[in-house]
């Protein structure tokens, strides 16, 4: 019943390669991968993200008005001479 505690303290170099393990499997956790089942077996493959924004539907419905009123101001202006 006479156990010594005995106090271990950390040193530094353990500790930033303690954060340096950690910060890595952060950087691992966020990385999007799917398994992906194909004819040769399971694949791991990383997701591409492709976020449809409001903004990004604006821009495409303002791009696809400006080709069609140039495309039909150009058949009108053909027609005409």
């Amino acid at each position: 019943m006479t156990e010594k505690i005995k106090s271990e303290v950390i040193s530094r170099r353990r500790v930033f390669s303690l954060l340096g393990l950690a910060a890595l499997g952060l950087v691992f956790a966020t990385i999007p991968v799917s398994p992906q089942v194909t004819p040769r077996g399971v694949e791991l493959s990383v997701d591409q993200a492709q976020a449809v924004t409001y903004r990004r539907a604006r821009v495409t419905a303002r791009r696809v008005d400006r080709r069609v009123y140039r495309h039909t101001r150009r058949a009108v202006r053909r027609a005409v001479y």
